[in-house]
C-alpha cells in the first residue's frame, strides 16, 4: 500500500511539474534560436486558428460598434471590414505566428542578445482544467502593456501551446 501511495504521489508530482518544465523548455528554445524544439512545444497551426478567430471577432465586433454609432460611414466601415478584414488577419497571422516569425520577433531577439529569459514575463500559470494550462504573460519593464495568455494543452503525453487569449487588439498596437 504505501509503495502504491508513494507511487500516485511521484506520478501527482510529475503531472503538475510537467507544464511548467514545458513553459522551462519553451524559453529555453527561444534564447537558443531553437526551431526544431520550438515547433515540438508549440501547435503552430493550432495557435494561428485561434489568434485568426479571436483577432476576426474583435475586428467585426469593433466594426459593427462603430456602424451603431455612426450610421452612414459606419456601415461603410463595416461591409469593408467584411469583405477585407477576415484575409487581412488571416495572412498577417499566417506570416508572423511561425517558429520564424516568433524566433525573429523584437522582443525575442533583445532578450537572446541580452541573455535574459522571459520567466519575470510569467504573472500567472497553473491548470484550468485537467487538460489545459493557462498562463498570463505580461512585460514587467512596462506597467501599462498588455498580459498576453497563452494556452497549453495535453496532448498525448505532451504539453503543448495550442492558443493564445489576446487583450483588445487596439492595446497590443500601443
Amino acid at each position: 500500500m504505501r509503495r502504491l501511495f508513494l507511487l500516485l504521489l511521484i506520478l501527482a508530482v510529475a503531472y503538475v511539474a510537467y507544464p511548467f518544465l514545458t513553459l522551462y523548455w519553451t524559453d529555453t528554445a527561444l534564447m537558443n534560436n531553437d526551431k526544431a524544439s520550438l515547433e515540438q512545444l508549440v501547435d503552430f497551426p493550432k495557435l494561428r486558428a485561434d489568434i485568426q478567430a479571436d483577432a476576426k471577432g474583435q475586428v467585426m465586433a469593433k466594426a459593427g460598434q462603430i456602424a451603431e454609432k455612426r450610421p452612414i460611414l459606419g456601415a461603410f466601415g463595416e461591409v469593408l471590414s467584411k469583405l477585407f478584414a477576415p484575409d487581412l488577419v488571416d495572412s498577417t497571422v499566417e506570416s508572423l505566428v511561425t517558429p520564424e516569425g516568433l524566433l525573429e520577433a523584437p522582443v525575442v531577439v533583445e532578450h537572446r542578445r541580452t541573455g535574459e529569459g522571459f520567466a519575470d514575463f510569467v504573472k500567472w500559470a497553473f491548470f484550468s482544467s485537467p487538460t489545459t494550462f493557462t498562463v498570463d504573460l505580461k512585460d514587467p519593464d512596462r506597467p501599462d502593456s498588455p498580459t498576453v495568455g497563452a494556452v497549453m494543452a495535453l496532448e498525448g503525453l505532451r504539453w503543448r501551446v495550442v492558443g493564445a487569449n489576446l487583450p483588445p487588439l487596439q492595446d497590443l498596437v500601443r
